[in-house]
C-alpha cells in the first residue's frame, strides 16, 4: 500500500474530516465570492470608503457582541443540527442578495440589513462549526492538525473566491455572485450529512436561558485563567483591530492606488490568500508547539512591517508580494493562538473558548474597518494604513516583551498544551 497519507496532515487520515474539507472547501470559496460581490456593489452604487468599512462591520460586529452567546450554544445544544439550520438560512440570505441585484435595488440599507443579519449567523455559525470538529476527527491529539487544515481551507477560498468573483463581476453581475454563494452552503451540508457522525450526548436540560450569566462568567473566568489568553491573545486582537481592515477597504485602494478594476481587487485578495494558505500548511504538519510560539511572537512584527509597506506601494507585484506575506503572518498569529487556546481548556468548554476568541479577533476586525473607513475619508489611505502598521509592531513588540520577561508564562503555556 503507498503511503500516500505520510504527505498530508494527520487529520486527513480520518475519512470524516476529509468529507468536512471537502464540502467546507467549496462553502469558503462561494463565502469569498459574496464577500469581494458584496463591497463591489456597495463601492459601485456609493463611491464610499466608510460605506465599505460599514458593510465589514455588519458583517463581523456581531461577533463581539454574540460570540459568548454563539459559544454558549455550541456546548449546550445539537450542534450538527444547529449547523446545518444555520448553513440553510445563509444560503437563503444568499439568495435574498442574489434577488436583489437581480432586480437592480438601488437602496443601500436594504443591502446593509441583510449584511446584518449574515453576520449574527456567522457568529453562530463559527464556534458551532469548530466544536463539531472534535467530534468529527474522533481524536483530541490530531485537533491542531485539523485547525490547521481548516485555515487551508479557509485560504483556498480566500485565494480562489475573489479570483472566481472578479472574472463574474467583469463579465456578469454581483447577483451571480451571490446565486453561487446560495449553491456552494451545499458543500458543507452535503457533507455533514454524508459523514454520518454518531448522535450527540445530552448536555444537560438549563441550556441558555438560566445558565446564560453564569455562562458568561465562567467563560470569561476560564479564559483569563490561562497563559494562551493574557499573553498571546492581545497580539490577535491588535490583528484583527488593525490589519484585517484592509480586507474591505480593497476595492477603494485599487481605485486609488492601481486601476480600479475588479480584477486587480481579485488578484491582490489571492495574494494575501496564497501566504496564508502556505502558512496554514505549514502549521498543519507541525508537531510540537515550540516552533510555532517563537513564530506567533514574530508575526505581528511582520503583519506590521508588511502593512505599513503595502501602503506606500504603487508597484502591483510589489503589493501582492506585501499582501502574502501579511496574509502568512496573520494566519500564524491568529490560527496558532487558536490552536493553543483550544488545546489548553477541557472539551466541555471549547465552544465558549472559542466564542471569546472570535470576539477578540473576528469581533475587532469590523471596528477596525469602520475606523480605518473614517479615518481614510479624512487623512487618505497611505497614512491609515501606515498608522495601522506601525500600532500592530508596537503592540508585537509589547507582546514579546511582556512574555521574555515573564518566563514562569512561558512555562504555564507550555505546560497547559502538554497535559492534556
Amino acid at each position: 500500500m503507498a503511503d500516500w497519507h505520510l504527505w498530508l496532515p494527520p487529520a486527513l487520515a480520518k475519512p470524516r474530516f476529509r468529507l468536512y474539507a471537502a464540502g467546507h472547501t467549496v462553502t469558503v470559496i462561494g463565502g469569498w465570492v459574496q464577500q469581494v460581490a458584496l463591497a463591489w456593489l456597495v463601492f459601485r452604487l456609493t463611491q464610499s470608503i466608510f460605506l465599505l468599512g460599514l458593510t465589514g462591520f455588519l458583517l463581523n460586529i456581531f461577533y463581539l457582541l454574540l460570540g459568548p452567546v454563539g459559544g454558549l450554544a455550541a456546548d449546550r445544544l445539537p450542534r450538527l443540527k444547529l449547523l446545518i439550520g444555520i448553513d440553510l438560512f445563509l444560503a437563503a440570505c444568499s439568495a435574498l442578495l442574489a434577488a436583489m441585484a437581480a432586480a437592480s435595488v438601488g437602496n443601500i440599507a436594504a443591502y446593509l440589513a441583510v449584511a446584518a443579519v449574515i453576520g449574527v449567523a456567522n457568529a453562530f455559525e463559527m464556534p458551532v462549526r469548530q466544536t463539531l470538529i472534535r467530534v468529527i476527527v474522533e481524536d483530541r491529539a490530531v485537533v491542531t492538525s485539523a485547525l490547521g487544515v481548516s485555515a487551508m481551507v479557509f485560504n483556498i477560498g480566500r485565494m480562489v473566491g475573489p479570483a472566481v468573483a472578479g472574472l463574474v463581476l467583469a463579465y456578469v453581475s454581483e447577483a451571480w455572485c451571490f446565486a453561487i454563494n446560495a449553491v456552494c452552503y451545499g458543500g458543507i451540508i452535503a457533507a455533514l450529512l454524508a459523514m454520518r457522525l454518531p448522535a450527540e450526548l445530552p448536555r444537560g436540560r438549563d441550556a441558555l436561558a438560566g445558565s446564560l450569566p453564569q455562562g458568561f462568567a465562567a467563560s470569561f473566568s476560564v479564559l483569563f485563567a490561562f497563559p494562551a489568553v493574557r499573553y498571546l491573545l492581545p497580539t490577535v486582537v491588535a490583528i484583527g483591530l488593525f490589519a484585517t481592515p484592509y480586507v474591505p477597504l480593497m476595492p477603494s485602494v485599487v481605485a486609488h492606488f492601481f486601476d480600479g478594476q475588479s480584477s486587480t481587487v481579485g488578484a491582490l485578495m489571492s495574494a494575501a490568500g496564497i501566504g496564508a494558505l502556505a502558512a496554514g500548511a505549514y502549521l498543519s504538519l507541525q508537531p510540537t508547539y515550540g516552533r510555532q510560539l517563537r513564530l506567533m511572537t514574530a508575526a505581528p512584527l511582520a503583519v506590521g512591517l508588511a502593512l505599513g509597506l503595502f501602503a506606500w506601494s504603487r508597484s502591483l507585484p510589489l503589493s501582492m508580494l506585501l499582501l502574502a506575506v501579511l496574509g502568512g503572518a496573520a494566519l500564524i498569529g491568529a490560527n496558532s493562538t487558536n490552536a493553543m487556546l483550544q488545546q489548553s481548556v477541557p472539551d466541555e468548554w471549547r465552544g465558549r473558548v472559542i466564542g471569546i476568541y472570535s470576539m477578540s479577533f473576528a469581533g475587532t476586525a469590523p471596528i477596525g474597518g469602520l475606523f480605518a473607513g473614517w479615518l481614510a475619508d479624512r487623512i487618505g489611505l497611505t497614512a491609515t494604513l501606515t498608522i495601522n502598521g506601525a500600532l500592530i509592531l508596537v503592540a508585537g513588540l509589547l507582546g514579546r516583551w511582556r512574555l521574555h520577561n515573564h518566563p514562569a508564562a512561558l512555562r504555564g503555556l507550555m505546560r497547559s498544551l502538554t497535559t492534556r
